[in-house]
């Protein structure tokens, strides 16, 4: 198997485990907000008409964005999008490990840290929130790498 096409299917897997994990994401928030609520409230320099925005929307726009990524439609329009997601979920995990808040973000719904998907993608701010954003968002970024067209002498 020849470079391009591993990292097209790694392309693949990666949409497919973005996309899948926002949308997942997504529908854990649409039933229960009030994590989100709570997080939100802790930016004190967002205005509030924005903050009720991010709220009311935000789940919407993960399942919506989820689905389109993980099915590869309209990639040029989508990727750069989930990748934008992805990249405020990592400054969002920075800030609030650098102003000490406590508590779930609300990422993933309630899920509990005794089980092994809650272990992984638990929403307690902290170190392990930030290295697992951190690696979201070179996933996301890596789907901008074109596999180069083979010259042949």
């Amino acid at each position: 198997m020849n470079k391009n096409k591993v990292i097209t299917y790694v392309q693949y897997l990666f949409r497919f485990i973005l996309g899948g994990l926002l949308v997942f994401a997504g529908i854990l928030k649409m039933q229960d907000n009030s994590a989100l609520f709570e997080s939100v409230a802790y930016i004190t320099w967002l205005p509030i008409g924005l903050k009720s925005l991010i709220i009311d929307l935000l789940p919407y726009v993960e399942v919506l964005v989820g689905g389109l990524l993980a099915l590869s439609l309209f990639s040029k329009i989508v990727d750069p999008i989930a990748t934008i997601i992805y990249l405020i979920f990592f400054i969002f995990a920075i800030y609030g490990l650098t102003q000490g808040i406590e508590g779930d973000c609300g990422c993933f719904g309630e899920l509990g840290e005794s089980t092994l998907i809650g272990s992984l993608l638990g929403s307690q701010f902290g170190w392990k929130m930030v290295i697992r954003n951190g690696f979201f968002v070179l996933m996301a970024a890596f789907l901008f790498w074109k596999p180069s067209a083979k010259v042949n002498p």
